[in-house]
């Protein structure tokens, strides 16, 4: 990167004060680079996070839709259930009840196969979200703070140079307006 380009030349003894109006630009302009570089990486941080809530709204989804089928098969047994209390006569008492018992046994087995798996499956979305959104946050995290990082130390240089090109052209500009009084 430019900046470290900066720094060699700042430890090689490279004066600021004696560089023309195009090398001053050419050090802005790579300076100008380090900040974009900065700010795609930002941007990617960012996508991270969009990614992150992405996968947590189908975690929401799918807890919803599991809350949903759980409240349909407790209808659909009441159904069963208030079908069964209309059965006047089908035979015997004790044939019925057998029928009755049969149905719900086969109803609630089908009932809990399916909550199984749907459990089963939601189980292992999270544990993948989990892990998925873990590894997210600290690559987020991680880029986020190299990039502050590297914003503030460029910005640091930045002022310190301007201060410095700042202070030589007071001091020219002074040296100009004595040399004019003589």
């Amino acid at each position: 990167m430019a900046l470290f380009q900066n720094e060699n030349a700042a430890a090689a003894g490279v004066n600021y004060k004696n560089m023309g109006k195009d090398q001053l630009i050419m050090l802005l302009q790579s300076q100008k680079s380090d900040i974009d570089t900065l700010t795609r990486k930002l941007s990617e941080a960012a996508a991270a996070v969009e990614e992150k809530n992405r996968l947590t709204q189908l975690t929401a989804s799918l807890s919803a839709e599991n809350e949903a089928l759980k409240a349909k098969a407790a209808d659909m047994e009441k159904q069963l259930a208030a079908r069964d209390a209309d059965i006047t006569e089908v035979g015997s008492i004790a044939e019925m009840a057998v029928r009755v018992n049969g149905v719900m046994e086969s109803a609630q087995k089908a009932a809990d196969d399916y909550l199984a798996k749907i459990k089963e499956m939601y189980d292992a979305m999270s544990r993948e979200h989990t892990e998925y959104e873990l590894a997210a946050k600290q690559k987020a995290d991680a880029m986020l703070k190299s990039a502050k990082e590297e914003a503030d130390s460029i910005t640091q240089k930045a002022r310190n140079e301007a201060n410095g090109i700042w202070s030589a052209l007071q001091k020219r500009l002074d040296g100009f307006i004595a040399d004019q009084k003589q």
